[in-house]
């Protein structure tokens, strides 16, 4: 299609022309892979959490860092590997009684650079389950915009009225503020509606995008 659908994707390291999600990149890429952490001895459920926490992130920073480098089989790993202590640390603070400690935004990087990770490798059904656990959980309200992911994916598929579907939900969830991220969005919509050959629908979205932003590409 005339238009990449790839320009309006979330992505886990920031790349240029991309929306970086929750500053995740600035979070989590950092400038290469995260440093050998400090060895401490630690005897209380509080300090155990902690250490257990700094590993998950190192671990983020270092599957970030490696989607970077194109290392998407070692990023997919890292990324599953982040998700396993995860899992341990909520189960840790749990059997403590620290569920005032849960780190909500911590479970959502960690899920959504695993779905990420998985897009990236073409594992495309395991990435629209892990997306679709995302954006069905309430305490994430600003989830819906992966929606943009789920969609790219089912364009990928050649499943285009999904992929509409889901830039559509996507287009729900952007507050006007967004105004740039919607364009791109309408974009993706009359891309796929011009593989699909629904050419007046497709005409739609761009001129939708003329009146919002004259651009030479659409």
């Amino acid at each position: 299609p005339m238009t990449s659908i790839r320009a309006a994707g979330y992505t886990s390291h920031g790349k240029p022309g991309t929306a970086g999600l929750n500053q995740f990149a600035s979070n989590l890429a950092g400038s290469g892979p995260a440093p050998p952490l400090e060895t401490k001895v630690s005897n209380t459920p509080e300090d155990v959490a902690r250490e257990m926490e700094k590993k998950v992130n190192a671990l983020l920073e270092e599957s970030a860092f490696a989607n970077s480098e194109n290392k998407f089989a070692l990023a997919l790993e890292k990324a599953k590997e982040a998700a396993k202590k995860e899992r341990l640390l909520n189960k840790h603070r749990e059997q403590h009684s620290l569920m005032d400690q849960m780190n909500v935004d911590l479970t959502y990087a960690v899920c959504f650079n695993l779905a990420y990770q998985y897009q990236s490798n073409e594992m495309f059904g395991e990435a629209l389950n892990t997306y679709s656990l995302i954006v069905k959980n309430k305490q994430y309200t600003q989830s819906g915009r992966l929606r943009v992911n789920m969609g790219n994916i089912y364009y990928r598929q050649k499943k285009f009225p999904a992929a509409i579907k889901m830039y559509r939900m996507a287009l729900d969830q952007i507050p006007q503020s967004g105004r740039e991220m919607k364009l791109k969005i309408m974009a993706n919509i009359g891309s796929a509606f011009v593989a699909m050959g629904n050419y007046q629908d497709a005409i739609a979205s761009y001129e939708h995008i003329m009146e919002g932003r004259p651009d030479l590409q659409t």
